[in-house]
């Protein structure tokens, strides 16, 4: 009976208790404890701001967010503040894709945890200036039981706390597909089918990575084939827009079954993507190690990314 229990707690992937199931419980009639650890998926469940017009526990009104940890990199892809975005029109303005892009979220890199500190330190960012700064961002890790707080200083000078709570990831629900993919990935090249850009890109493909759990993903990268010019100080709402026109980013579930990708967004840069549609199908292509993302648009042009596994 104890190693069926042991086996379940593996299984389930529950970070307190041991795993070795052919070793018999401790002489005090106790499970050893183990460290808990960020690797997983998570969202916000709620947030303390200390300060401010918005000072106070938030829980109902925090906005759609996903986290995910690998063993050394991670995603973020999430919605700021406390209030939904409202819909991009059919021809929305720059101002209109800038006030959408500035309350999100959205940074792929690699992280550290040292002590009680997580280092995040992006690879690429909604801000151009966040990929080139040696800094990167801190927060103060604070575990609760199986959630965690990520604590950090506000611009104003108050604490802002995020308790995060554990996504439903069993791999157990994955297909064979889903876990072949399942990893830390970069697009390394582009074939466009048509218009200005039609052709093979490699050397000037701008960064962009994607990771995919057995059940969630997060991608996020900049589109254009040239690096986008930086912000500057206090930059308007047009500015972001030009920003936002070349920047994806998105989280949310997926499966991939006889080859076909379908990925259903949870949050994402563009508040349209997140009415729980799934979005275009993506024909996947193995290639030795690399896989191919074949996706046509609505005038029927295929375009081809190709992504290739970063060691994580």
């Amino acid at each position: 009976m104890y190693r069926k229990i042991i086996s379940l707690v593996c299984l389930l992937g529950l970070p307190l208790a041991a795993c070795d199931s052919g070793s018999p419980p401790a002489a005090s009639g106790q499970l050893e404890e183990v460290a808990p650890v960020l690797e997983g998926v998570w969202q916000r469940a709620e947030i303390v701001v200390e300060g401010g017009h918005d000072a106070g526990s938030h829980l109902v009104d925090v906005q759609p967010s996903l986290y995910i940890f690998s063993k050394t990199h991670y995603a973020l892809a999430a919605v700021e503040g406390f209030t939904p975005r409202a819909f991009l029109g059919e021809e929305p303005t720059d101002a209109d894709r800038g006030r959408a892009l500035i309350p999100y979220a959205g940074e792929m890199g690699t992280y550290a945890v040292e002590g009680d500190k997580l280092k995040l330190k992006p690879m690429v960012a909604k801000d151009p200036a966040a990929m080139q700064s040696a800094q990167g961002s801190e927060f103060a890790i604070v575990w609760d039981g199986i959630e965690v707080w990520l604590n950090t200083t506000a611009p104003d000078g108050g604490t802002v706390k995020t308790r995060l709570t554990r996504v439903d990831d069993d791999v157990r629900l994955a297909t064979e597909g889903a876990r072949r993919l399942a990893g830390v990935w970069r697009r390394a090249e582009m074939i466009v089918g048509s218009g200005p850009d039609a052709g093979p890109h490699s050397d000037d493909m701008q960064p962009g990575y994607y990771i995919f759990t057995p059940r969630a993903f997060v991608g996020t990268y900049v589109s254009a084939f040239a690096p986008r010019p930086p912000l500057g100080n206090n930059p308007t709402d047009d500015a972001w827009g030009k920003n936002y026109t070349s920047f994806v980013s998105f989280g949310g579930t997926y499966a991939l079954r006889d080859g076909v990708l379908i990925l259903r967004g949870a949050v994402s840069a563009n508040p349209g993507n997140m009415q729980g549609r799934p979005f275009q199908s993506i024909n996947v292509q193995w290639e030795g190690e690399d896989v191919w993302f074949i996706y046509t648009n609505a005038a029927g042009i295929e375009n081809r990314t190709r992504l290739v596994r970063v060691p994580d």
